[in-house]
C-alpha cells in the first residue's frame, strides 16, 4: 500500500483521529461534527468516522472544501452494535473496541451517544486503550442522568433519580436507573484528568462545572461554518427561487423539529398570529408546516442549500428556550441577518444585544414582536445590525476560526487572547500614599511613571472626538482599571461611547488575559444607545458588547454576569443614584472596584446633584471604601457591610 504523506499544518498535532458518535452527520450535533471533520482535514489530521447509524449522509453531501482522499478514512456504520437491546454493555464496548482499533487513532473525539444508547463506561474503555480521549458537549446528556436539556428540572445538581419528570421523553431511560446513570457521570468525569472535556459554549462549559464542580477542566470550542458559502446574498432572487412572497419582510426561523418543545413553538404561534400581516414567516426543519402560518422550506443538510435560504430572509428568529449554542443562529450571522432571540443558553455569545440583533427573556412573546416590528421600522438600523453581524460573525465563527480553536487545543495550548474565564477582580491597590509597590497604584492621581503604555498616556487625546465629557484623570483611571479589572466591565449610563472604548481599549491592551473582555453597557436614553452602538462599531469593539436599554434594576432581571468593575454614570439625582449602589452592593463581589462620576462636580453642592451624597451615605454604611478621586470621579471599591444589630 502506497504510504500516506503526512500532510498535518505542525508536526505537534495528532497524526490520525477518529470521531465517535450514533448517528454521523445527521441533525444538529451531526452537521457540527461534519465540520468540525473538516477542520481536522484542514489541519492536515487522518480523520474518520464511527456511527451507530449515519443515515446515508455522506461527508461529500455535507462539506463546503474538496475532501482530501489521502486523509479522508470515511465513515464506519456499526448499526449491530446497539445498547440496551440483545448485547449486554459489555459487548457493545467489546465490540466497539474492535472496530475503533481498525483505525490506530491517537486522538478520539466522542460527540452524541444518545440515539446509539451506547453505554457512557466506554469512554473509560476507550482510554484504556491508551487513546487520548476528548469528549463533546453538544448538550446537556453528559452531566444530567439521561436528558438532552434539563428544562426547569434541577434534579441534575443534586442526583437525578426515579423522580424524573421526562423520563419517558427521548432519550429514554427505566426510571429505575437514572440514579445510577447520574452518579456514572460523576465518577468517570471527577476522577483523574484524562478524559477530556470540550464545550460548545461558555454557557455549556458553566453548565458542566457546575454540575460536576470535581471535573478538572472543561474548554470551550465554539462551532463555525464556511464564511464563503454562509453569506449575504440577493434576497429577490432567493425568494424568486425557493417561491417566497415579495411583498412583505421575511422573518425566517429554523429547528430540526418543530415538535420540540424546547424549540419554543407555543410563543412562535402567538408571535406569528401577532405579526401575520404585516410579516412573512419562513422555517427550515421538520413538522414547520404545522405552526399556522409558517411556510414550511423543508428540512436540508446541504450548506449551499441552507445559505440560500437564508439570503431569503430580513430577520432570523430564534424561538428555542434552551440553547447550548445556536448553530442556526450563528449562521444566519454570518448570513448578515439581524437576530431577535430569546436569551437563551450560548445565543447570548453568537447575539450582540443592540449591536447584532436583540435578545430577549424567555418566554416574552411580546418583547420579540415589539423588538421585531422596531427594527424593520428603522432600515438604517436594520442595516447597521446586517453588516455588524457579517463582520462579528466572520471574526468568531468563520472555519478558519474554528481550526485556529481546534489546532491549539490539540497541541495543548489552551485558548489566549483577552478576559479571564471565570472573571477575577484583579485591580491592584495600596492604601499608603507613597508606596512604590511595582504593578499597584496608589489611590490618588498617579505620576506621569505609572502610564500603562503610551496609549495609556494619550488616551485622553485619542478618543476626545468620541462623544462624552471627561477629564484626563478620568480617562485615565478607566483604562487603568479596565486594564487590571476590565474581564466583566459595568457602565451605567453609556451616553456616547467614550468611555466604553477607553474602558475595552485598556482590557484588550493587558497581555496577560486568556479571554475576551466582556462589556455591558446600560441608558434608559433611545440616543444614547443608538450613539454607543455606533461608536463601539465604529471602533470594531462591537463584537465584545452587550447594550441593554433601561435601568440597572431591569438589566440584573435578564443578565446573570459578573463584573469585575463598575463604572456609574447614570441617573445622578439622589435617589437614582441611592438605587443604583443599593442594588450594586447587593450583587458585586467584596473588592470591585467602582468609579462613580460626576462625585466632585460642583453642581452637587447646588443641590442640582446627589450623586455625593448618596456615594457617602453608601460608605458611610460600610458598603464600600474610598479610594480617592480622579478628575470629576471617586473611585470606591465594594465590602461587605457590617451585619445589623
Amino acid at each position: 500500500m502506497k504510504p500516506v504523506p503526512d500532510k498535518r499544518r505542525s508536526s505537534d498535532l495528532p497524526k490520525r483521529l477518529l470521531f465517535l458518535n450514533d448517528v454521523s452527520f445527521q441533525y444538529g450535533a451531526g452537521i457540527a461534527q461534519a465540520r468540525q471533520v473538516e477542520c481536522m482535514l484542514a489541519l492536515g489530521i487522518e480523520t474518520g468516522v464511527l456511527a451507530w447509524s449515519p443515515g446515508g449522509i455522506r461527508l461529500e453531501d455535507v462539506a463546503t472544501r474538496p475532501i482530501d482522499p489521502d486523509l479522508w478514512l470515511g465513515i464506519r456504520e456499526v448499526n449491530h452494535l446497539e445498547g440496551g437491546k440483545a448485547l449486554s454493555d459489555d459487548a457493545v464496548i467489546k465490540g466497539l473496541l474492535l472496530e475503533v482499533a481498525r483505525f490506530h487513532p491517537s486522538v478520539i473525539i466522542v460527540g452524541n451517544l444518545h440515539a446509539a444508547h451506547w453505554p457512557l463506561r466506554l469512554l473509560t474503555a476507550l482510554r484504556d486503550m491508551g487513546c487520548r480521549v476528548l469528549t463533546f458537549l453538544h448538550d446537556a446528556y453528559l452531566f444530567t442522568g439521561r436528558c438532552a436539556y434539563p428544562g426547569i428540572c434541577r434534579l441534575y445538581l443534586t442526583g437525578c433519580n426515579e423522580t424524573c419528570p421526562t423520563a419517558d421523553h427521548y432519550p429514554k431511560l427505566a426510571p429505575a436507573l437514572i440514579a445510577g446513570a447520574w452518579q456514572l457521570r460523576r465518577e468517570i468525569f471527577g476522577g483523574p484528568r484524562d478524559i477530556e472535556v470540550v464545550a460548545n459554549s461558555h454557557w455549556s462549559k458553566k453548565m458542566f462545572q457546575t454540575a460536576l464542580p470535581a471535573c478538572h477542566a472543561v474548554e470551550p470550542i465554539h462551532l463555525g461554518a464556511d464564511e464563503f458559502v454562509f453569506q449575504p446574498g440577493d434576497r429577490h432572487a432567493a425568494r424568486k427561487l425557493l417561491g417566497l412572497p415579495a411583498d412583505k419582510p421575511v422573518v425566517l426561523c429554523a429547528a430540526v423539529n418543530f415538535q420540540e418543545e424546547r424549540k419554543g413553538c407555543r410563543y412562535l404561534r402567538e408571535i406569528i398570529e401577532a405579526l401575520k400581516d404585516d410579516v412573512t414567516f419562513a422555517a427550515f426543519g421538520h413538522n414547520a408546516q404545522e405552526i399556522p402560518g409558517l411556510i414550511g422550506l423543508g428540512y436540508h443538510v446541504r450548506a449551499d442549500k441552507l445559505a440560500t435560504i437564508y439570503q431569503t430572509a430580513d430577520l432570523f428568529l430564534g424561538a428555542a428556550t434552551e440553547e447550548a449554542f445556536g448553530q442556526t443562529v450563528m449562521e444566519a450571522q454570518l448570513c448578515g441577518l439581524p437576530v431577535v432571540a430569546f436569551q437563551a443558553g450560548g445565543v447570548v455569545e453568537i447575539v450582540r444585544n443592540e449591536i447584532t440583533g436583540r435578545l430577549i427573556p424567555i418566554g416574552d412573546s411580546a418583547g420579540v414582536v415589539d423588538a421585531i416590528r422596531s427594527l424593520l421600522a428603522d432600515p438604517l438600523s436594520l442595516a447597521n445590525a446586517s453588516t455588524w453581524a457579517r463582520q462579528f460573525a466572520v471574526s468568531r465563527f468563520a472555519m478558519w476560526a474554528q481550526e485556529e480553536r481546534w489546532h491549539r487545543y490539540l497541541i495543548g495550548c489552551r485558548q489566549t487572547g483577552t478576559g479571564h474565564n471565570p472573571p477575577t477582580i484583579a485591580y491592584p491597590l495600596d492604601e499608603t500614599e507613597n508606596s512604590q509597590q511595582a504593578g499597584r497604584h496608589r489611590p490618588s492621581w498617579p505620576g506621569a511613571e505609572t502610564f500603562i503604555s503610551e496609549e495609556h498616556a494619550q488616551i485622553f487625546e485619542k478618543t476626545s472626538r468620541l462623544p462624552g465629557w471627561q477629564t484626563p484623570a478620568d480617562s485615565f483611571k478607566l483604562y487603568e482599571m479596565a486594564y487590571y479589572a476590565g474581564d466583566v466591565i459595568l457602565e451605567i449610563g453609556t451616553f456616547g461611547g467614550r468611555s466604553a472604548t477607553i474602558e475595552l481599549r485598556g482590557a484588550l491592551a493587558n497581555p496577560a488575559r486568556t479571554r475576551r473582555p466582556q462589556f455591558y453597557g446600560i441608558d434608559i436614553q433611545d440616543a444614547s444607545i443608538t450613539r454607543t452602538r455606533q461608536i463601539l462599531a465604529d471602533e470594531k469593539l462591537g463584537g465584545h458588547c452587550h447594550l441593554f436599554h433601561g435601568n440597572l434594576q431591569g438589566f440584573l432581571e435578564r443578565w446573570s454576569i459578573t463584573p469585575t468593575m463598575v463604572f456609574l454614570d447614570g441617573d445622578h439625582t439622589y435617589e437614582g443614584v441611592v438605587a443604583d449602589l443599593k442594588a450594586l452592593s447587593a450583587y458585586l463581589k467584596t473588592g470591585t472596584p467602582i468609579l462613580v462620576h460626576d462625585f466632585v462636580n460642583h453642581d452637587n453642592a447646588a443641590g442640582k446633584l446627589g450623586v455625593k451624597k448618596a456615594a457617602l451615605e453608601w460608605e458611610g454604611a460600610g458598603h464600600g471604601r474610598f479610594m480617592g478621586c480622579f478628575g470629576c470621579s471617586a473611585l470606591y471599591t465594594t465590602l461587605i457591610p457590617p451585619p445589623i444589630r
